[in-house]
């Protein structure tokens, strides 16, 4: 096991706490956005190539990559609590603040992986030049990120979610940190209704763990099971519609 590397002070995050202790990697969603980057990398690929993570949480990206690529990640969180708990204590793992630029790891990594990170970031301009500061000049920047301002609810709220995308939005602030597309989709499109439904059912609840529970985890291992199994009939990529939005972009 690795202890987690302190390089700044540990921070508050816009983020649920309640998500790290409720989230798994068996939840379909997890691994179904691992299984959508499997197919967005395409003939891409990243066997040999020094791969961080920003924003980590609790691991599971580095956990997928370590298992299916055989790869070390080195992920980077300001939650230590989230950092200490990882599923992927094997993994390098390091409490520090991107804005703090440290030396070492400038222009250090082939492959960054911004999964879920920036609909939190206020400031997006700037966070994303401190990105790219620790990129290696032509890496690529894998993003995720949530889609369609009509399915903000009262669990983007709960998360810290600044706003939900589209591929517009997104190509506009890649676009003006001079970064070039390679490859994008939408996907989650049949959880479109259920995320209609959850905006329904979440709207007046008060109660931030309840909305974390409600809005995110499936209702047991059979439910959880067959909405992986209807996740997986999505083809990708698709340009329609979806609850998320990947993307691959060049520096």
């Amino acid at each position: 096991m690795s202890e987690v590397v302190f390089l700044s002070n540990a921070a508050q995050v816009h983020m649920a706490d309640e998500w790290f202790d409720l989230a798994s990697p068996k939840d379909f969603w997890i691994q179904r956005r691992f299984q959508v980057l499997l197919k967005l990398l395409g003939s891409l690929s990243v066997r040999g190539k020094k791969i961080g993570e920003i924003g980590c949480g609790s691991g599971f990206v580095q956990r997928q990559f370590a298992d299916h690529f055989q790869t070390s990640v080195d992920g980077f969180d300001l939650n230590a609590v989230a950092l200490q708990k990882s599923v992927a204590c094997d993994q390098p793992r390091f409490c520090y603040d991107i804005f703090d630029r440290h030396p070492d790891l400038a222009a250090r990594y082939d492959v960054l992986v911004l999964f879920d990170v920036i609909e939190h970031i206020e400031q997006e301009a700037a966070f994303m030049e401190m990105v790219l500061y620790h990129l290696k000049p032509g890496g690529h920047l894998l993003i995720n990120v949530p889609a369609f301002a009509m399915l903000h609810s009262r669990y983007d709220e709960v998360m810290g979610h600044q706003r939900r995308y589209n591929f517009a939005m997104l190509e506009a602030t890649c676009s003006a940190a001079k970064l070039t597309r390679v490859a994008r989709t939408y996907w989650g499109m049949p959880m479109v209704p259920l995320l209609f439904l959850r905006k329904l059912l979440l709207r007046g609840e008060k109660d931030s763990r309840e909305v974390t529970r409600r809005g995110f985890t499936a209702p047991g291992r059979v439910s959880n099971a067959l909405l992986g199994w209807l996740a997986r009939m999505e083809v990708i990529p698709q340009s329609l519609v979806g609850t998320s939005l990947m993307a691959i972009y060049r520096k």
